[in-house]
């Protein structure tokens, strides 16, 4: 599973991400979110890989509102699974909650090992989705399913306000329009492969996001951050309205079955 192994989600940056989404996630929509991402999936008692858990919010959620019967959830960088543990923690599902520090690469799982692998917003650090398509469809058991979302782009290149946006985050993306996954799958072998294009959700989330933060969430953005750091979040966000309400900023969902 190929990714970067510079630390990126400091814990500074952490903080920031769960003032914008709330706690336990680093990217938008909570439990909403998660649900529409697995709609239609059982993972009633399954064993389902999470691919870059982050700091374990989605995780808690394939448990608790979802009824898996038990998680791997793996990460490359130390500092978001350490916020994983405590938030496993909080919530007492260590029984049902694994997790895992992993190097960039292939899966360190044997063959037909999960019966779904979810990942939410974080295969976007992973430029070569071919390999890390070929490394899940060889962990699932057949029938199995993958399912996750991501931040993809327009087919169009980048405004200047993406170009300045995509710089600002000072993360490692690897975005590509999401039709292309959508192909890699089928390529693949994957069955019942599907995409959705999740832009008109995100351009109105992230208005509204910066209602509260500039507005009634305000004094609580800069009590948590300083108020020098809560006006460039606060700026950050701006930048995503735009983005987004440009298309330029798409996130997604895609799905696809292994074969019996």
């Amino acid at each position: 599973m190929p990714g970067n192994e510079n630390i990126e989600y400091t814990d500074e940056f952490i903080t920031k991400l769960q003032v914008a989404f709330g706690k336990g996630f680093l990217s938008p929509g909570g439990i909403e979110e998660v649900a529409k991402i697995l709609e239609g999936i059982d993972l009633s008692g399954k064993e389902v890989l999470d691919i870059g858990v982050g700091i374990g919010g989605p995780a808690c959620l394939l448990v608790t509102h979802h009824g898996a019967g038990k998680v791997t959830g793996i990460d490359v960088e130390e500092p978001v699974l350490g916020e994983a543990r405590a938030t496993v923690s909080a919530q007492n599902l260590q029984d049902r909650i694994e997790l895992q520090l992993v190097k960039p690469g292939p899966l360190p799982f044997d063959d037909a090992t999960f019966d779904i692998v979810f990942s939410k917003d974080s295969i976007i650090h992973i430029p070569d989705k071919q390999a890390l398509f070929s490394e899940v469809y060889r962990v699932l058991r057949p029938g199995g399913w993958l399912v996750m979302s991501d931040w993809y782009c327009s087919e169009a290149p980048f405004t200047e306000e993406m170009t300045s946006w995509v710089q600002r985050t000072g993360l490692s993306f690897a975005m590509t329009p999401i039709g292309n996954d959508g192909s890699l799958l089928e390529k693949l072998g994957f069955l019942e492969t599907a995409i959705l294009d999740r832009n008109e959700w995100f351009a109105d989330f992230s208005k509204k996001l910066v209602e509260q933060m500039g507005g009634p969430g305000y004094s609580y953005v800069v009590a948590t951050l300083g108020q020098e750091d809560a006006d460039d979040w606060l700026s950050r966000a701006k930048a995503r309205v735009v983005v987004s309400t440009q298309g330029q900023l798409r996130p997604g969902h895609i799905r696809g079955r292994k074969p019996t």
